[in-house]
């Protein structure tokens, strides 16, 4: 980003504000992004190893699958949480970032992105552990029912 010619010392030192506060709301968001990466890596493993074990004709495994289910559905109702606090966090600074834009015009590009509602990252990420969550509610109602109709 360019620094226009003609900018007064406090619209300096307003302009380096704004780039540390761009920085710090964009390694937030880099950080989120990552630990939902790394919490989706690993509940595909756990949901496919609950899947093996649901999927078994004796009781023993089926009814640890029950276990495991529960204990997926409880690990990421705790991403979920983790994951609106941090868009809490992650929301502080983009606002930060819009209070110091006031006068930066043309250079205010997320009061840009805000007038035109395209703020998708709050939108998408909760989302994702909610796909999760029903996926170990319907590993726990398919381990129920194996665990009495068919599990000997």
């Amino acid at each position: 980003m360019g620094t226009p010619t003609n900018m007064s010392p406090n619209g300096e030192k307003q302009l380096e504000v704004y780039k540390t506060i761009f920085e710090t709301w964009r390694s937030q968001v880099d950080s989120s992004w990552q630990r939902s990466t790394y919490f989706a890596a690993f509940e595909i493993a756990a949901v496919g190893g609950c899947w093996l074990l649901v999927s078994d004709f004796r009781r023993l495994p089926v009814g640890a699958g029950i276990v495991f289910s529960v204990g997926g559905f409880l690990l990421t109702r705790i991403w979920y949480l983790s994951t609106r606090r941090t868009q809490a966090y992650v929301r502080h600074w983009w606002e930060s970032m819009l209070d110091v834009e006031n006068g930066l015009a043309p250079y205010d590009f997320a009061r840009q992105l805000e007038a035109r509602g395209e703020d998708e990252y709050r939108k998408l990420l909760p989302q994702i552990p909610i796909l999760f969550g029903v996926g170990w509610v319907l590993l726990f109602v398919t381990a129920i029912v194996r665990f009495v109709c068919f599990a000997r």
